[in-house]
């Protein structure tokens, strides 16, 4: 599943996208698509940190308070590496908008053959990249969506559990480590070579007697008695 954040401080221009959202989505069968709409950025920010961010961004420039460009900055300063789509009546904001890696920009008002354009186009970026697969955790900043392809292992240490990303930065969350494997399991990347630890196979460098080599130089430690079926994993998973 997509999920879509729409933001815009116009009642009207919400309900047109949300109608051209609906049409795409039934033109499209091949890509599921979930719309949320917001009529603030504060309104956004405040759904993001309490249940986590979306795959794709489509957010007005001119709004009260936070403008859109202020609003994507904050997106991604929780590094939230979504595709940002967005929406302007002026083309002096296009650098503006570029700056914080957006996908593309719309002039309003906004015509349904230029917004099936772009939100293909959003689409097909997550849907090659795999961004839309994600995990969401509660942390000490509140809930974060991680997505799968950044996420490097999860530790659990000193009743915490820790993540570690791509960028290497680390992300605590109280959750067990069985219910964060719950939702992993699913993706045949992911797995757990002892039982304080989930790893992604596809950031896996080697193996030895002793552990599993991960990106970022970090050894996970393997039970003697579990190296065999770790390296049976670990050889099917790479030469299949």
């Amino acid at each position: 599943m997509i999920e879509i954040a729409l933001c815009d401080d116009n009642a009207e221009d919400i309900r047109l996208l949300k109608s051209f959202t609906e049409e795409f989505a039934a033109e499209h069968p091949e890509y599921p698509i979930r719309l949320q709409a917001f009529r603030s950025s504060e309104e956004l920010l405040e759904h993001i940190e309490g249940s986590g961010g979306f795959d794709l961004y489509i957010l007005d420039i001119v709004m009260p308070e936070i403008s859109g460009i202020c609003l994507a900055e904050k997106i991604r300063s929780r590094g939230e590496c979504a595709e940002i789509l967005f929406l302007t009546v002026s083309r002096e904001y296009a650098v503006d908008a570029f700056s914080v890696h957006a996908c593309g920009y719309l002039l309003k008002p906004v015509c349904k053959a230029d917004f099936d354009r772009e939100l293909l186009r959003a689409v097909q970026k997550l849907i090659v990249h795999e961004k839309n697969a994600a995990l969401v955790v509660k942390t000490k900043e509140g809930m974060r969506r991680i997505h799968l392809n950044k996420l490097v292992m999860i530790e659990s240490f000193n009743h915490m559990r820790m993540l570690t990303l791509s960028d290497n930065s680390v992300l605590e969350t109280p959750a067990t480590l069985s219910e964060l494997f719950a939702q992993l399991c699913e993706h045949e990347n992911f797995y757990m070579p002892h039982r304080a630890y989930i790893v992604n196979l596809d950031y896996s460098m080697g193996i030895k007697r002793y552990g599993l080599l991960m990106f970022g130089n970090h050894w996970i430690p393997i039970p003697r008695k579990q190296y065999s079926t770790v390296q049976g994993v670990f050889s099917n998973y790479f030469f299949k």
